[in-house]
């Protein structure tokens, strides 16, 4: 078996490995395209080769070609490769026919792109009614943007606005950054297209802070590149230069090609402008080596038309001239019709710097003629001064007056000079922004070297402190433990003196019982069954009495009377009223509802009945007391009987051994413990001599049902 699994090894290690198994699945190519991006900013010429594989591959399932399609078709946007897109879509827009939003949301760009603005206006309104469908926010947001530029190609202002605006509310609510971001694109391009330079300006400094915020260095770039033009649009070059320079930082720790030879360019346009020939010629050598010679985008007839002006600038004429035409031919093969009318403008300023003005007005017408949906390009604005300027020249003032108020129209009514004032508040924060961001950075250097010394410092003082606080954690441990254990034993302590209580009460019930029976058995015995009958009556009640109240633990004072009352009642009864009782306790006792433990004083009743033999002691009396003394319930018995002195001789004749006593003394014990009070129990004869009587001193916990006194 392992021999079978090692040749199969070997032979797929011999096997050749073609690039389309290089490239694996359609899903890691397209992984893989997305990490490109985010990395160098645009995917890489290789990995677009491989796309396109996978795009005529009968591997690849229409749902993947599909993907890719729709990811290509948006790098060839970015790049400006205009006839790599078109080529592209009119290949494969088929394979959006099961997916009408991508099919809709092309076709609008297409038409856009090819000036067909009705067409493109159509397709917005067809995806807008699919998304609605699908109720997807993202996708909502995505038909109010292509919505707003086909507006904006129309020149309808309200309704660009207006459906820009649609587009960032559904953006929020998609909680999609890249709506967002992509929403921002849009607002920050139809605000430029109708001169509003400021507020495009103000969006796309929205559209940095938030691009910082999700880390994207592409859009990062792209949004400073994009102040930058609008800075050199409105003549402010040094802070043009400001903003290109931070993008470049950008594009450099990025290894964005594009974006560089984009920024080396707009830096050539700014030491132009600045009249700095040498240091315009620098950054065009910078710029020229990133663009490949047969790169078919607007990058590279771009680039053609700075090195057109700085040879115009150099009075190189007839190589301006080459170049021009050069820039024009790749402008047509792109269709790119804003491109072909800047260099229309250009060849009409080469001649009128030579003074050929019958041509310099032809060309300058021709540009116009194709800027006339843009009329707030500076290109067209251009135009009209120049052409001001010839006519102006050739006597012909009509056509010179008119080109001249073109010309102050637009640059007076939302043009780029009148949002200078705005433009230069945002660059100049931005640039402040920009320095205080230096500054920082300098200073977090500075504070990462103080930092890393007193980290050493801070090492040996930190360890300490954490051997502090691990003691100080192992000691509350410990206290808590201690804690927890002293409750449990307090709580088992509890329990088990409660369960003391209960059978000290228990104990209590069958003595009681037991002498009580003597009783009827003596009246059996002398056969007087009226006698019986009637104790019985007596006794039955009392039995009730004591079986309802003697499984508590306190019952109240009141109860603990009547009781009492009952039981001395029942004996009077069986020794033939030879003795007295009586009972007192303060009416404030009994309405406080002062708790006593149950059958507690009955031992002693009893005692003083059984073994102080009231029934043969002349005048026989039993005085029980309760009342409060020193916050504690003091009880009294007293009697005078035979005391205990002759009491106990006779217990020794019958051999009795009294339980009731000792069962009483454990009871308090336990009420101590529990309660924590000073109950006693304290028995003493009345008199020295025969007949003396017995006294006897019970000091209680004073509790009542709500409070306890200590």
């Amino acid at each position: 078996m392992n021999k079978i699994i090692l040749l199969f090894i070997v032979f797929l290690c011999c096997t050749p490995i073609t690039k389309s198994q290089q490239g694996n699945s359609s899903s890691t190519l397209i992984k893989i395209f997305n990490q490109n991006s985010k990395k160098s900013l645009v995917a890489n010429d290789g990995l677009i080769t491989d796309l396109r594989a996978k795009i005529n591959s009968k591997e690849s399932t229409l749902s993947e070609k599909s993907t890719i399609t729709d990811l290509m078709l948006q790098h060839f946007i970015e790049k400006g490769e205009f006839l790599e897109f078109k080529k592209l879509y009119h290949q494969h827009a088929i394979l959006f026919k099961n997916d009408p939003l991508k099919l809709y949301y092309w076709n609008s760009i297409y038409y856009n792109y090819i000036g067909e603005y009705s067409k493109s206006l159509s397709a917005s309104r067809q995806h807008l009614r699919e998304s609605q469908k699908s109720r997807i926010n993202d996708e909502i947001s995505k038909s109010y943007r292509i919505l707003a530029k086909s507006h904006m190609y129309l020149n309808s202002k309200d309704s660009s606005l207006y459906y820009s605006n649609l587009s960032l509310n559904f953006a929020r609510r998609s909680n999609s950054e890249n709506a967002i971001l992509n929403t921002f694109k849009v607002q920050a391009e139809v605000y430029n297209h109708f001169g509003m330079i400021g507020q495009s300006t103000s969006v796309l400094i929205k559209f940095i802070d938030k691009a910082e915020a999700n880390r994207d260095q592409k859009n990062i770039c792209w949004g400073t590149i994009q102040i930058a033009e609008k800075s050199f649009q409105i003549r402010y070059y040094n802070e043009a230069k400001t903003y290109y320079r931070k993008a470049l930082s950008v594009a450099e720790k990025n290894n964005a090609i594009f974006f560089k030879s984009q920024i080396y360019r707009g830096l050539a346009e700014v030491s132009l402008a600045l009249q700095e020939e040498e240091e315009a010629v620098r950054n065009l050598d910078k710029c020229i080596p990133l663009i490949k010679e047969w790169e078919e985008s607007t990058n590279l007839p771009l680039t053609i038309l700075t090195k057109a002006k700085i040879l115009m600038f150099q009075e190189e004429y007839d190589q301006a001239n080459n170049e021009l035409a050069s820039a024009r031919s790749q402008f047509q093969l792109l269709g790119d019709k804003r491109g072909i009318a800047k260099t229309l403008h250009l060849i009409g300023q080469l001649f009128f710097e030579q003074n050929e003005m019958k041509l310099s007005e032809s060309y300058f017408k021709k540009s116009l003629a194709l800027l006339q949906t843009f009329e707030f390009d500076p290109f067209r604005i251009e135009n009209h001064r120049f052409l001001a300027e010839i006519y102006s020249n050739q006597k012909d003032y009509t056509r010179a007056y008119f080109n001249l108020e073109e010309y102050q129209k637009y640059t007076n009514i939302n043009s780029s000079i009148s949002s200078t004032k705005a433009i230069n508040e945002l660059t100049q924060m931005y640039s402040r922004e920009l320095r205080e961001y230096r500054i920082k950075e300098q200073e977090q250097v500075i504070t990462n070297q103080k930092k890393e010394k007193e980290l050493l410092a801070l090492k040996s003082e930190k360890q300490f402190s954490t051997i502090i606080l691990i003691v100080i954690i192992l000691i509350s441990i410990i206290i808590i433990v201690i804690f927890y254990f002293r409750q449990l034993k307090i709580k088992q302590q509890t329990q088990e003196i409660e369960m003391s209580q209960t059978l000290l009460r228990t104990q209590m019930n069958p003595h009681f019982i037991f002498n009580a029976m003597s009783v009827i058995q003596s009246y059996i015995y002398e056969n007087d069954p009226t006698k019986s009958s009637k104790f019985l009556v007596s006794f039955s009640k009392l039995i009730r009495l004591i079986l309802e109240n003697s499984p508590k633990e306190f019952i109240t004072i009141e109860t603990e009377i009547d009781i009492l009352d009952k039981y001395l009642k029942t004996q009077k009864l069986r020794f033939e009223n030879r003795f007295d009782f009586k009972i007192t306790a303060p009416e404030e006792l009994i309405f406080k509802k002062v708790l006593i433990p149950p059958m507690i004083t009955q031992p002693f009743v009893e005692n003083s009945i059984e073994h102080g033999q009231l029934n043969i002691v002349e005048n026989g009396h039993i005085h029980i007391e309760f009342k409060q003394v020193d916050n504690m319930l003091f009880v009294k018995i007293e009697d005078n009987g035979i005391g205990r002195k002759e009491s106990e001789k006779k217990k020794m004749k019958k051999n009795h051994k009294s339980m009731a006593l000792n069962i009483t003394k454990e009871r308090v014990n336990i009420l101590n413990k529990k309660y924590k009070s000073k109950a006693t129990v304290e028995i003493g004869d009345l008199k020295e001599e025969k007949y003396s009587g017995t006294l006897v001193e019970l000091y209680l916990p004073l509790l009542n049902e709500n409070i306890k006194f200590d």
